[in-house]
C-alpha cells in the first residue's frame, strides 16, 4: 500500500473513531459534522473525499460497529467446545462484563442510535436495524442448535425468541443506566437462563 493510501485509510479510520465516539455520546442528530472533524482532526475537504455526507458517513459508523460487534460475538458463540446453551450463557456474560468494566453509564452506539430512529434518515435507519438482524440471526443460529440437542424447548420460535432476546437486553441496558449498576443485567441472565431458555426436563442445577 502507497503512502498516499495509508494516509487516506488512517484519514477515514480517524474520521469513524470520532463518530463512534460522538454519536454514541449525543447521538446522531445530538452531533454535528464540525465536532467530528474537530475530533479527528480532519479538514473538511478530507471528510468529502471519504464521505459524501453526513448521512452517508452515520452509515460507516454503523457498519464499523456492527462488525466489530459480530466479530466480537462469533468466537464466543462458535465455540464448539461448549453446548449452544453454554455458548450464549457466555455472549451474555462477557456483555455483563464489559458493562461493569465500562461503567453502568456507558452507552453503546447502536443502541443509542436505535432510540433515534424515528428521526434519523432511511438510509441511517436501515443501518441500525440491518445491526439488529444481523446479531438476531446469529443468535438464532445458536437457538435452533440448542433445541436440536433438547437443551431449548421446541415450543419457541428460534427467529422470534433471538429477537425477544435482543429486546430485553436492551431493555435491561437501559435499565441498568437508570437505576446506575448493573442489577438489571443479573436479573435479565436469571429469568433468560433460569427460566425463558429452560426446556422443561431440564435437571434442576
Amino acid at each position: 500500500m502507497s503512502p498516499e493510501a495509508t494516509r487516506d485509510l488512517d484519514t477515514r479510520e480517524r474520521l469513524l473513531v470520532a463518530g463512534t465516539e460522538l454519536f454514541g455520546r449525543k447521538g446522531f442528530n445530538g452531533c454535528g459534522l464540525t465536532e467530528v472533524l474537530q475530533q479527528a482532526g480532519v479538514p473538511k475537504g478530507s471528510f468529502y473525499h471519504h464521505f459524501s455526507s453526513k448521512e452517508e458517513f452515520g452509515v460507516a459508523v454503523i457498519e464499523r460497529a456492527r462488525d466489530q460487534h459480530l466479530d466480537e460475538m462469533r468466537p464466543l458463540l462458535g465455540d464448539r467446545r461448549l453446548s449452544p446453551l453454554q455458548r450464549l450463557r457466555t455472549m451474555f456474560e462477557q456483555a455483563r462484563a464489559d458493562c461493569a468494566a465500562s461503567g453502568a453509564n456507558a452507552e453503546c452506539l447502536i443502541p443509542k442510535l436505535a432510540l433515534e430512529t424515528g428521526s434519523l434518515s432511511e438510509s441511517v435507519h436501515a443501518a441500525v436495524k440491518c445491526a439488529y438482524q444481523q446479531w438476531s440471526a446469529m443468535l438464532a443460529q445458536v437457538l435452533r442448535e440448542g433445541q436440536n440437542l433438547h437443551e431449548i424447548d421446541r415450543k419457541h420460535d428460534a427467529d422470534h425468541l433471538a429477537n425477544v432476546l435482543i429486546m430485553l437486553w436492551e431493555g435491561a441496558a437501559i435499565r441498568m443506566q437508570i437505576d446506575r449498576n448493573i442489577a438489571a443485567l443479573d436479573d435479565f441472565q436469571t429469568f433468560v437462563f433460569d427460566t425463558l431458555l429452560r426446556h422443561p426436563g431440564a435437571q434442576s442445577s
